[in-house]
C-alpha cells in the first residue's frame, strides 16, 4: 500500500468523521488524536528515523532472517528493556481474521500518553470510528503483505502537539498462518 492509497483511506475516514457524531465515551479519543493539519493522519516513511525506532526494528530483524517472520514467543521483554524500547512497544492480535484488532501488550509510555489502558479491548471500542478503520486497514495490510510499515504523524492532546513515529512489524502468533503485529510508538521531542 503506497502513500496515495493511505491518503485515500484517510480521506474516506475523514469524511466519515464529519458524518459521525461521537458518543460521550469517545470524547477523550477526540481530544487525544493524531493530526497532521490538512494532511492524512499518518505519512508512510521508508524506514525508521528515531533512534529508539531504529533499535526496535533492528531487534525485530535479528529474530528471523528475511523472508521468515519471527514468532511472538521469541520477543524477550528483558531485551526490549536493554535497548530502551519496552515502554513504547505493542503487540496487536487480529480478531476474527482481521475484522478488528486488539492490543495484547501495550507499553506504559503509550498508555500514559493516551491516558488509559486499552489492552484486550477491540480498536473499534476505544478509538473514534475513522481512527479505528484506518488502524484496522493498515494492520490488515501488514498482515496480508507480511512487510513492515513505518509511519509518522503528529499526536495532539489539549495544548500538546508531539511528533510521533510508529511501526508495525509482522510476527507469527500461534501458527505460521496467524500473523500478529509487533511494533512501537515513539513520541519524539522534535
Amino acid at each position: 500500500m503506497g502513500p496515495r492509497q493511505i491518503r485515500g483511506i484517510v480521506r474516506r475516514c475523514d469524511a466519515a468523521r464529519q458524518r459521525t457524531s461521537p458518543s460521550a465515551e469517545r470524547e477523550r479519543a477526540l481530544t487525544n488524536r493524531y493530526d497532521t493539519g490538512d494532511a492524512p493522519f499518518f505519512e508512510e516513511i521508508a524506514a525508521p528515523h528515531a533512534a529508539d525506532a531504529v533499535a526496535l526494528h533492528g531487534y525485530w530483524r535479528s529474530l528471523a532472517a528475511p523472508p521468515a517472520l519471527p514468532w511472538r514467543r521469541q520477543i524477550e521483554m528483558d531485551r526490549l528493556a536493554e535497548i530502551g524500547c519496552l515502554d513504547s512497544v505493542f503487540i496487536l492480535e487480529p480478531i476474527e481474521g482481521g475484522v478488528d484488532w486488539r492490543y495484547r501488550l501495550l507499553g506504559t509510555r503509550i498508555v500514559q500518553i493516551y491516558g488509559g489502558e486499552v489492552t484486550n479491548i477491540p480498536l473499534r471500542n476505544h478509538m473514534t470510528p475513522d481512527e479505528a478503520e484506518t488502524a484496522i486497514r493498515l494492520s490488515n495490510h501488514v498482515r496480508r503483505t507480511r512487510e513492515p510499515l513505518f509511519l509518522k504523524a503528529r499526536f495532539v492532546s489539549g495544548e500538546h502537539s508531539v511528533p510521533v513515529e510508529t511501526m508495525s512489524l509482522p510476527i507469527l502468533g500461534r501458527d505460521e498462518d496467524d500473523v500478529w503485529l509487533f511494533g512501537g510508538t515513539f513520541f519524539t521531542p522534535r
